[in-house]
């Protein structure tokens, strides 16, 4: 999946197409807006990292639309922080397709922390009585429970803006994992407004000032009713 991503533009490293531009120096991370990708180059992987895409593989495997939101966001561009969870948002499935989808899962050592993995009726159960409610689902790897992967089904306009605008980031030429769009992530973690959030949001407009949209970002600081000046004020202390 990796390799979708050096189709056109320069070529570079040894005859490899890479397109895009350097968000930092070394090269180590490349935005091509065009195509909603990020070449992200990483030399240690943290717990958070390793769950989040062995997740996202089962779900690129199973065809199955996703965005990751929230605090993992942040660390997975270098935030120095940790998490104990990976939010990810589903694009709406039946019951059959969650079925399939933990069945996938459960293949590649994930459990589930609410119900059975193995039993029918235990996942039917969670189906039914969470994802459709718009509760959570937790899965485990390799039953360690932190960091762990909570899934919601989209619901709302926000979600499904991010799961049609998502980016897809390619890490070390062999790991992808989908995210939010960035000028949305940003809003969304300025609107939520812990302490936490709001780094999360100073650390991502500070890493990329220079390759989002700002009139993008100033359309969901509206819509969420915050100031987004308060980016730049922070950025200045």
């Amino acid at each position: 999946m990796a390799q979708e991503f050096y189709k056109d533009g320069d070529k570079e490293n040894g005859g490899r197409v890479i397109g895009g531009s350097s968000i930092t120096p070394d090269g180590g991370l490349v935005f091509d807006r065009d195509r909603r990708v990020i070449r992200l180059t990483r030399k240690r992987f943290l717990p958070e990292d390793i769950v989040a895409f062995r997740f996202a593989r089962v779900l690129e495997e199973s065809r199955v639309g996703y965005v990751v939101v929230a605090g993992y966001t942040a660390i997975l561009f270098g935030r120095g922080r940790r998490s104990d969870d990976i939010d990810f948002i589903l694009e709406e499935l039946d019951k059959e397709r969650f079925m399939e989808l933990c069945r996938r899962a459960r293949e590649a050592s994930f459990t589930l922390m609410q119900g059975d993995i193995w039993s029918e009726d235990s996942v039917k159960r969670l189906y039914q009585n969470y994802l459709v409610e718009g509760y959570g689902v937790r899965f485990m790897y390799r039953d360690i429970i932190l960091p762990n992967v909570e899934v919601k089904l989209a619901r709302t306009d926000i979600h499904r803006h991010a799961l049609a605008h998502d980016i897809k980031v390619v890490v070390n030429d062999k790991f992808v994992v989908r995210i939010s769009p960035l000028e949305l992530q940003i809003a969304y973690k300025l609107y939520l407004g812990s302490e936490k959030d709001f780094g999360d949001a100073v650390f991502l407009y500070t890493l990329f000032r220079d390759h989002i949209d700002r009139d993008e970002l100033d359309k969901w600081c509206t819509r969420l009713r915050i100031d987004c000046r308060m980016l730049e004020e922070a950025g200045e202390l």
